[in-house]
């Protein structure tokens, strides 16, 4: 099923005066290295360096992670700064955006593990594993896996590996995220009184709320981000959507921490 059909199918089935939200527990878009460290396990001398000019595939504006496959057989190891899920968290989620610049040589193989600081080894707890089916021309793809609950209350890092891959041409990631969902009742959620208008709608809307809104960002039917404003410290934002074509869009909403998904439809 299309991933926006399938959101926008949860968000219709959601009793009234609850709202699902996510709260963000760690992310990063790539735009610091602080805490990250790489490792070229296969010793060719090449592994993950840090770019920016990707958006023609699908990826936001701003740094991403590339590893080199062409020529080459790879195994670059990324690994993240250590960070700590709160004990109470459930619902544990990853996030990640990946993607090839190449139309034709796109067949990077990835794997993504969570390893507990200190415990095992890196590749002991695999979180997902696939090989990218499209390169090029917004192609770009969001992946989700579930990470196990038994990680809540732990200290952990997260893993991505370029591998089992042979003369390709160039493995992009981005936008990693480790989230924590549940069902919130409205009246004690940060989006109680949070409203869009008006929607339908030409070219502004303005969105209200009682908390502080830090993020705001637009998605097309084809999950495709068309804008995104950030550090936006404020409860009350007018967006011109102006440059938006007819159609229907998502707009995701971070306030506190915590992301919701609302419906948009630009005239």
């Amino acid at each position: 099923m299309n991933r926006n059909l399938l959101l926008l199918l949860v968000l219709l089935i959601l009793p009234i005066g609850t709202t699902s939200a996510q709260t963000i527990i760690w992310s990063t878009d790539f735009e610091s290295l602080t805490g990250w460290t790489g490792e070229d396990l296969d010793g060719d001398g090449y592994w993950w360096f840090q770019n920016s000019g990707a958006e023609s595939i699908g990826f936001n504006s701003g740094q991403y992670l590339g590893s080199y496959s062409l020529g080459l057989s790879p195994d670059n190891v990324l690994t993240s700064p250590v960070f700590t899920i709160p004990s109470n968290a459930s619902s544990l989620n990853l996030k990640i955006k990946l993607g090839s610049t190449s139309d034709q040589d796109f067949l990077e193989t990835y794997a993504i593990y969570i390893q507990e600081d200190g415990v095992g080894s890196e590749f002991d707890n695999l979180l997902t594993q696939g090989t990218l089916s499209n390169g090029g021309l917004n192609s770009a793809v969001d992946i989700n896996a579930a990470i196990p609950n038994t990680f809540a209350g732990k200290s952990v890092k997260i893993i991505v590996r370029h591998f089992n891959t042979n003369n390709q041409y160039l493995f992009l990631v981005d936008d990693l995220m480790v989230e924590s969902g549940e069902t919130l009742s409205l009246s004690n959620s940060p989006f109680e009184n949070f409203s869009i208008f008006p929607n339908p709608s030409n070219d502004y809307i303005t969105l209200n709320s009682n908390s502080t809104i830090t993020e705001v960002q637009i998605f097309n039917i084809l999950g495709q981000s068309v804008m995104r404003l950030q550090n936006i410290n404020s409860s009350n934002n007018t967006l011109n959507i102006n440059a938006l074509h007819r159609g229907n869009y998502l707009v995701r909403v971070i306030i506190d921490g915590t992301s919701q998904t609302f419906k948009l439809i630009k005239n």
